[in-house]
């Protein structure tokens, strides 16, 4: 089942990410939890659409991912599998992922959220209850103002709670 907009739904940019409490994303390349519940989270929130990431965070999977097209945002030039792309910028990256996707999805890393979440119109928020040590990896600040939560709930993990936020527009 596919999270696609309504045909003739207006484009927009949604965003997937997990958070610890101290606003960890990362350590050392990679995720700093085992969470399974959210990893099948990213999956359904992904499934059938173009996601843009950095080329660390495609370093960290690997593989192209079943059922979704990826936007590698780096200046290198390397060979990439079926299923994946390579672009020299975020906005080139949008650009792309909206040419084939009404709602693409920014997944990571820190500088692209960064440099595209001012475009973003939807959060696909995990809280994290754990603090990450060490951690190299954080998701930027966003004013609370700007964001109201529009779904809620809490994992069957207990340390994972799911939220949908939507920007405030107007």
């Amino acid at each position: 089942m596919s999270d696609l907009p309504p045909a003739g739904a207006a484009p927009h940019l949604e965003l997937v990410v997990a958070v610890a409490r101290n606003g960890a994303i990362g350590r050392d390349g990679g995720l700093a939890w085992d969470a399974p519940e959210d990893l099948r989270h990213f999956r359904a929130v992904t499934l059938d659409h173009t996601v843009i990431m950095g080329a660390r965070t495609w370093e960290s999977i690997g593989r192209p991912l079943p059922r979704r097209h990826l936007i590698v945002v780096t200046s290198r030039r390397f060979e990439v599998p079926d299923g994946v792309e390579l672009s020299p910028d975020p906005e080139h990256a949008v650009r792309t992922a909206l040419a084939r996707d009404t709602s693409p999805m920014v997944g990571g890393g820190t500088s692209i959220y960064a440099a595209l979440l001012p475009q973003v119109t939807r959060i696909h928020w995990t809280d994290i209850d754990i603090d990450v040590p060490a951690a190299d990896a954080f998701f930027p600040s966003l004013d609370p103002a700007d964001w109201r939560t529009i779904e809620q709930h809490e994992g069957t993990d207990p340390r994972l709670t799911f939220r949908t936020l939507d920007r405030v527009l107007g």
